[in-house]
């Protein structure tokens, strides 16, 4: 879990600032991006996904590892994964607390994301065992 950092998103008369733990996952829109956060709030910003991606790997460095790509349409918190269905298709994203988004993906990025989390699963009980 991410702790007291911020990821700013400033572009002309308005700024955004959510914390980095908060930020649940971000959306393309075109040329635009939702931002969705913990606490169900979405906010639509004139950033492509590509640019926030950026801003995200500027801004957190090392933290930025918990925030990944999923497609070309999605950029997810791993914190917030709860469920990962290949055969529908589906990702669930929760934060245990009530809120609780059902995202579409295809099934190669979802077969990818679920190999990717059982192998960083592995590794920390390897290391847990040291």
């Amino acid at each position: 879990m991410i702790t007291g950092k911020q990821i700013l998103l400033s572009k002309g008369t308005e700024l955004l600032r959510v914390p980095a733990s908060r930020l649940m996952f971000v959306s393309s829109d075109g040329n635009y991006s939702n931002i969705v956060t913990a606490d169900g709030r979405t906010h639509l910003v004139s950033f492509q996904l590509g640019q926030i991606e950026d801003l995200i790997g500027e801004q957190l460095s090392d933290d930025a590892e918990l925030f990944i790509r999923l497609g070309r349409g999605l950029i997810i918190n791993m914190d917030y994964i709860y469920l990962i269905d290949i055969a529908k298709q589906q990702l669930i994203l929760s934060d245990c607390a009530g809120s609780w988004h059902e995202l579409g993906a295809s099934k190669e990025a979802l077969t990818k994301l679920k190999a990717y989390i059982e192998a960083l699963n592995s590794m920390g009980h390897e290391q847990q065992n040291r």
